[in-house]
């Protein structure tokens, strides 16, 4: 089994899609949870009606809220481009046919599929770390440029947003995952899983606010999930001019089950479908 990790995260690191995906992802995360509320916050800076609205923006940015910051990007626009690095990961190997090889060695299936899904929350992991550090030495920059203290999140409420962050990262890599082995095509996963998640799951969600029946279904889906997970780390729900995807929640008892559900069910259906029918 740790053979099996071993190469799966061997080949993962060495393929340029996976690191293209995960930094376009921090460079979006950059631009637009701290550059774009910078600029409006500099274009509002000189009215002076629009002086509360340019505090405001500036405070957003600032090392203080580093933490409903970071997490609000996670569950709508994070969660999307996770989908396509879970496809990736797998999808790849049926492309370029190299399972048909993999499988007549040593390792049996479901450690080839398992040491796939460890490698893929290892990247997750990174993917997490890395866009915080990002959004914390920008946010740092900031406040030194316009003469503000630095004062961080505390470690055990920036310990959390991160594995929050983890948490809905690998739960989304895990459908695209799912969806990769399933349709045995990593551009067929990455479509299906965007459109699930950002069409679907934000349409169910969108009409549970007026059919109330509808309210258990969306509690029980991957966005809204993801949504009310940020929204209990304090993010700004998008129904209160917050982040889109966000929303209010005082308790992540239920989302962290759910998104934990999520992770168990896509990797041990996919680890369980590929050992169980034919490769090609």
């Amino acid at each position: 089994m740790i053979a099996s990790v071993r190469a799966a995260w061997f080949a993962d690191r060495k393929r340029p899609a996976v690191w293209t995906v995960t930094l376009t992802w921090t460079a979006l995360a950059l631009v637009f949870g701290i550059g774009v509320p910078y600029l409006v916050h500099l274009t509002l800076a000189g009215d002076p009606e629009q002086a509360d609205a340019a505090a405001s923006l500036l405070d957003g940015v600032l090392p203080g809220q580093l933490v409903t910051t970071g997490i609000g990007l996670f569950p709508l626009f994070g969660g999307a481009i996770v989908v396509i690095l879970g496809a990736l990961v797998v999808g790849n190997e049926y492309r370029w046919g190299t399972l048909n090889l993999i499988f007549t060695q040593r390792p049996r299936r479901w450690q080839v599929t398992a040491g796939h899904a460890v490698a893929l929350c290892v990247l997750t992991l990174l993917l997490a770390v890395l866009t915080f550090a990002a959004l914390a030495a920008v946010t740092t920059v900031i406040a030194l440029v316009e003469g503000r203290a630095l004062s961080l999140p505390s470690p055990g409420r920036l310990a959390a947003a991160v594995a929050a962050a983890w948490l809905i990262c690998t739960a989304h890599a895990a459908l695209g995952f799912l969806l990769a082995i399933a349709f045995r095509s990593t551009a067929t996963a990455i479509a299906v899983g965007l459109v699930w998640t950002l069409v679907l799951e934000n349409a169910v969600s969108g009409l549970a606010l007026v059919l109330s029946p509808l309210t258990a279904v969306r509690n029980l889906l991957l966005a809204p999930s993801s949504g009310a997970l940020a929204g209990a780390l304090g993010a700004r729900s998008q129904f209160d001019g917050g982040t889109p995807g966000v929303l209010e929640s005082g308790n992540a008892a239920l989302p962290v089950a759910v998104l934990l559900g999520y992770v168990l069910v896509t990797f041990g259906l996919g680890i369980w479908l590929t050992a169980r029918r034919d490769v090609g």
